[in-house]
């Protein structure tokens, strides 16, 4: 099936995205089909490796890289090697996975390479890796504006143990699969793309880890990137792997093991049943955002407001005086992804915008990518409260959707199970259970192409449940608070328009043993986002946009166990700011300076990198572990 998705733009800041991406977008390329490009030579094993062809120019995301021991791998495996070049309606590419028989589980680390190229000019497209139906890895590719683009993704998998080392029942391998819808219809540039997986083995740090002051000098001397000798970070939900993991995914795998949510009606479901001594769960999310919602953070309230602005009437040969058109875009900028067990919540989330690299302004995401869109977030829910509701043996339906949503996300998840190894037959119940709905105040005030909407709400939730196997008897509750809010304003006809949006969400997770705290979880997140632009008339039919935008993602971890604390802090910042002609939906010229500064530190060490890229050129990228510099640049941007 083919599907068509026109863009009907709000903001003059998301014309330069239509017009780039007119006739289909990252998301939604659904053209015909042409031959593929021959497969180049696999990337060196090590993650350190070199592209995986020869350099022309790198396209990076600027963020921790995951942390490897010393040592090199103990064994790495060629997965998967394709050549996306006319894949649109095709299923997933399938490559069977062998556990590696020279270093069997366990292992200390497991970390996946997507290395990929582009072979000349193309569009940006959303893309996915599958291990046994479960999501990996969902990437957005770049927007390559000449041939030679290359870019890697590293990313820790060692969360997917339970699914790297067994394969599935019945069967010798499993499957590895990745879906890329790519056209060659009007754009000839064909992804080729290498997945490895590196298996470590021992210790992370060992007597002889690099030290931060060793690793300064080794940065100084010889561009070495940096690499941690502590973990970089801490996933309090998967304090160790867990020992099952059920896909919550579309069976039907022609179009990817995601599931496509159409409006906030449509509730995508699968039927899971759950060993019977599972002590423990918890719900990972992968979501992106296309079509209608693909720019959901500047949606302007339905509610009076504006339909269509300047730029869109002309196109579509409307009058000025024409207010009375249904957009199906103006319903406001909040969305939540909402997952439940038996149609009852157990977990939301309002999910970060990740800018795609076509979007707003491409100029600014190349070399630069925008935050995540690389390593697209998920999210995750706790749901050990809900495991007695799992424990009776009978399937159960897990559902998610999209609040407020329009046509289309796609969504998937894993179910991670912990599982009483010494027990066949756990016992639990849920015994607090306290889901107030998130109230909005929704406000908007237009008079045809001007005015302003505002949305704000917040809610605290709370639940909690107990399982008594062989580890006793533990409680674990579930406080979940959520924060939000947007402004959107337009000026001079809609040729001035101004993007505010503030989420700020805390998950606390208390886990009790005999009336004794014995476990705490405290994950703090913020995404402050703003844009700011100014359209005018290029002369002739162009449209000339100017944009400032400034984005970022901070996120703050404590875990408390075992008489034991630690903390670690990431604060991931972009400023952008550019023009671009526009003309017949060609960029006919534009520029884009982006600055991003990713920081990171626990109790351990320190991280920071700074990218300072003007005009398609990086200018300036240091890194450093020197925590006595990254509080400086903290201090500094606090001021």
């Amino acid at each position: 099936m083919h599907l068509h998705h026109h863009h009907h733009l709000l903001f003059p800041s998301l014309l330069v995205v239509f017009l780039i991406l007119a006739g289909g977008n990252h998301a939604s390329p659904w053209e015909p089909e042409t031959p593929t490009a021959p497969v180049p030579e696999p990337s060196p094993a090590p993650p350190s490796s070199s592209p995986t062809q020869d350099p022309v120019y790198e396209y990076m995301d600027p963020t921790l890289p995951p942390l490897l021991p010393t040592q090199n791998p103990k064994c790495s495996v060629l997965v998967l090697r394709h050549d996306f070049a006319h894949t649109v309606g095709a299923p997933p590419v399938n490559a069977n996975y062998t556990p590696p028989p020279e270093c069997p589980a366990p292992w200390s680390r497991v970390v996946l390479e997507f290395s990929a190229s582009a072979s000349g000019r193309q569009k940006d497209r959303i893309a996915a890796v599958w291990l046994n139906g479960a999501e990996i890895l969902r990437t957005t590719t770049p927007r390559p504006m000449s041939a030679g683009v290359y870019w890697r993704v590293r990313k820790d998998v060692t969360r997917y143990t339970a699914l790297l080392r067994r394969s599935p029942e019945g069967h010798q391998s499993h499957l590895i699969s990745m879906m890329l819808e790519n056209s060659n219809e009007t754009l000839h540039g064909v992804y080729s793309v290498n997945i490895s997986l590196h298996f470590y083995r021992g210790a992370l740090c060992q007597s002889g880890c690099i030290t931060p002051n060793k690793l300064e000098e080794d940065i100084k001397e010889t561009k070495l990137e940096p690499v941690l000798s502590a973990h970089p970070a801490i996933k309090g939900f998967y304090r160790e792997p867990a020992d099952l993991i059920i896909p919550i995914s579309n069976s039907d795998s022609r179009r990817g093991f995601w599931f496509k949510v159409e409006n906030e009606t449509e509730v995508q479901t699968t039927m899971v049943v759950a060993p019977n001594n599972t002590y423990r769960a918890v719900l990972e999310v992968y979501v992106s955002h296309h079509g209608d919602d693909e720019y959901w953070y500047s949606n302007p309230l339905r509610a009076n407001g504006p339909t269509s602005w300047p730029q869109d009437r002309k196109k579509n040969n409307m009058s000025n005086n024409n207010n009375n058109l249904e957009s199906s875009k103006a319903n406001g900028s909040f969305r939540q992804v909402v997952a439940t067990i038996d149609g009852r919540y157990v977990g939301s989330a309002i999910p970060f915008p990740v800018i795609y690299p076509g979007s707003v302004n491409p100029f600014f995401w190349a070399p630069v990518a925008a935050i995540g869109a690389y390593d697209h977030p998920s999210y995750d829910f706790d749901l050990t409260p809900f495991v007695g509701l799992l424990l009776d043996g009978q399937p159960h339906e897990f559902g998610l959707t999209v609040r407020d949503c329009q046509s289309y996300w796609l969504v998937s998840a894993n179910l991670h199970l912990w599982l009483d190894a010494w027990s066949d037959v756990v016992e639990g119940a849920l015994v607090r259970y306290k889901v107030p709905p998130l109230r909005l105040n929704r406000q908007a005030d237009w008079k045809e192409q001007e005015g302003k909407s505002e949305i704000e709400g917040q809610v605290i939730i709370r639940f909690s449940g107990w399982v008594s196997s062989t580890k006793g008897n533990v409680s674990t509750s579930v406080r979940h608070k959520i924060k939000f809010k947007s402004h959107i304003e337009a000026e001079e006809k809609g040729d001035v328009t101004n993007v505010e949006m503030e989420l700020k969400a805390r998950t606390n997770i208390r886990i009790e043993k005999e009336d004794v705290v014995v476990g705490r979880v405290v994950v703090d997140t913020e995404a402050p986002l703003t844009m700011a632009t100014v359209s005018s008339n290029g002369g002739g039919d162009s449209r000339f946009h100017k944009t400032k935008l400034t984005h970022a993602l901070l996120e703050t971890r404590s875990v408390a166990e075992n008489k034991g604390a630690r903390f670690s802090a990431v604060a991931d910042r972009q400023e952008s700011e550019g023009s671009v002609l526009m003309e017949e939906g060609v960029a006919m010229w534009g520029s884009g300076d982006t600055k991003s500064i990713y920081k990171f530190r626990d109790d351990k060490g320190c991280y920071l990198r700074t990218v300072n890229m003007v005009g398609g050129k990086v200018k300036e990228d240091d890194a450093t572990v020197s925590c006595a510099t990254v509080a400086a640049a903290a201090a500094v941007a606090e001021s």
